[in-house]
């Protein structure tokens, strides 16, 4: 085995197994806290990610939403520019007991498996034998209008079913946009970069922001329009966290406001120097 494929093999193993137990800590500063899709079909998001991966359906402002322990799904009927593959955010990551009965079940249900770290020249085929490498510790599915997500082992006690685990971003510049992220949302450097990943930690969070380096030769997209148009992050004391983020010279696409629509949340939104788009938002994660 060569030092690439070693590499390879002990990153996967830190992916698989790293505890995603504090993502639910609602006194952390800043945390993953929604994604926003754009969906041609509602109950086709419903059937993978409520029937088959065991989200529950919500209603928010009469939006329809799916829940996850740590996460929330925000569906808006709008046919998608693409999916997630091409667009500077990747994938979603889960955590769940047990990946390899997780994963026979999307494919049973008639969903596509794919890979992780995609390279040029390769069209994102499936494993032959469904749950990826690393004794079948982690995977990744392809649900509908693209969308793509990552399974992950969770190894903590009495584990529940599935949480939300990780926000995975690519880009040719991803040591770059990995210290964006950090200097944006105060996340701390990660141990553990290679060549081709990085990593960065949220306060009183941990384990969140993954960054690969993109090798495929089409060129990247902004979320925007995409089937993942935006990922969102709770933040404590929203209004003062955006002033500081202008004191960095961090501009707001949106400025700070409380939101009518959204039952009053505070909101806003940043779009990073790769066309990621960033909504902020305070009291969101009180959504039950």
């Amino acid at each position: 085995m060569n030092r690439i494929c070693v590499t390879v093999l002990l990153m996967s193993v830190v992916l698989a197994t790293a505890a995603p137990a504090q993502i639910v800590n609602k006194t952390a500063p800043v945390v993953v806290g929604h994604y926003h899709l754009n969906v041609t079909s509602v109950e086709a998001h419903k059937k993978f990610s409520v029937d088959t991966l065991g989200g529950t359906a919500i209603k928010f402002a009469n939006i329809d939403v799916i829940k996850f322990p740590g996460v929330l799904l925000f569906l808006r009927v709008r046919t998608p520019t693409g999916g997630t593959r091409g667009s500077t955010l990747d994938h979603i990551g889960f955590a769940v007991p047990n990946v390899p009965e997780t994963t026979a079940k999307v494919a049973a249900n008639g969903y596509r498996l794919t890979v992780g770290r995609e390279t040029a020249g390769q069209a994102a085929p499936a494993p032959a034998t469904g749950a990826s490498a690393v004794y079948g510790r982690f995977s990744y599915l392809v649900g509908p209008d693209g969308v793509k997500v990552e399974l992950v082992t969770n190894t903590e006690p009495n584990a529940p079913p599935i949480m939300h685990h990780h926000v995975h971003f690519v880009n040719k510049q991803y040591v770059e946009m990995q210290q964006w992220y950090m200097k944006a949302l105060n996340a701390t450097l990660r141990p553990g970069q290679t060549d081709f990943f990085i990593g960065a930690d949220l306060p009183g969070v941990g384990y969140m922001l993954n960054f690969f380096r993109w090798e495929l030769e089409e060129n990247l997209t902004g979320t925007a329009g995409r089937a993942i148009d935006h990922v969102g992050f709770e933040v404590k004391n929203l209004e003062e966290f955006c002033r500081q983020l202008e004191a960095k010279g961090i501009k707001l696409t949106t400025p700070y406001r409380k939101a009518p629509e959204l039952n009053n949340i505070g909101t806003a939104t940043v779009i990073d120097p790769w066309g990621t788009v960033i909504e902020l938002t305070e009291g969101l994660n009180e959504v039950s």
